[in-house]
C-alpha cells in the first residue's frame, strides 16, 4: 500500500494498517482455536471506535463529496459495506462482552476479520487514490482538523 499525499488519506490510511493488522492477530487467535478474551476485548474496543469515528467521518465527510465527484457508485458500495459490518460488529461487541467469551464471538470475530480488513484495502486501493485527486489542501486541512479534534 502506498503513502498517500493528502492528510485525510494519510490519517485513514494509518487507521487501516492498524486495523489489518489487529484482525490478522484476532483472526489467527480463532483459527487456533483460542478464545484470548484480552485480544477479543481490545478488538472489541477498537471496533467500537472505528464505527464511531473512522465510519462516521468517512459517510458524513467523505462519501458525499465522493458522489459529488461522479463516484457514486463507489461511496454507496462503501456505506453499504459500513452497514453490514456495523451489524456484525455490534453483535461481536455484546458477545466479547459475555461472560465467559464463547463460540459466539469466535464466529462474529472470524466474520469480521475477514471482512472488514477486506473493507480497508478496498479503500486504500479505490477511496484513498480518488480523495486524493478530489481534496484541495483547503479542505483536506479543514477536514483533518475536524477529525482528529
Amino acid at each position: 500500500m502506498e503513502m498517500q499525499s493528502c492528510q485525510v488519506s494519510r490519517r485513514l490510511h494509518e487507521e487501516h494498517l492498524a486495523t489489518i493488522a489487529l484482525w490478522a492477530r484476532v483472526e489467527a487467535s480463532l483459527a487456533a482455536g483460542r478464545l484470548d478474551a484480552p485480544l477479543l476485548r481490545s478488538a472489541a474496543a477498537a471496533l467500537a471506535e472505528e464505527l464511531a469515528r473512522h465510519f462516521e467521518f468517512e459517510e458524513k465527510a467523505l462519501f458525499p463529496r465522493l458522489a459529488d465527484a461522479g463516484e457514486g457508485d463507489l461511496a454507496e458500495l462503501l456505506r453499504e459495506e459500513h452497514e453490514s459490518i456495523r451489524a456484525a460488529a455490534r453483535q461481536f461487541i455484546a458477545a466479547v462482552g459475555e461472560e465467559p467469551v464463547g463460540a459466539r464471538a469466535r464466529t462474529l470475530g472470524l466474520e469480521i476479520a475477514e471482512r472488514l480488513p477486506s473493507h480497508a484495502r478496498k479503500e486504500e486501493m479505490s477511496m484513498l487514490p480518488a480523495l486524493d485527486s478530489l481534496l484541495d489542501e483547503s479542505t483536506d486541512a479543514e477536514l483533518i482538523m475536524g477529525y482528529v479534534a
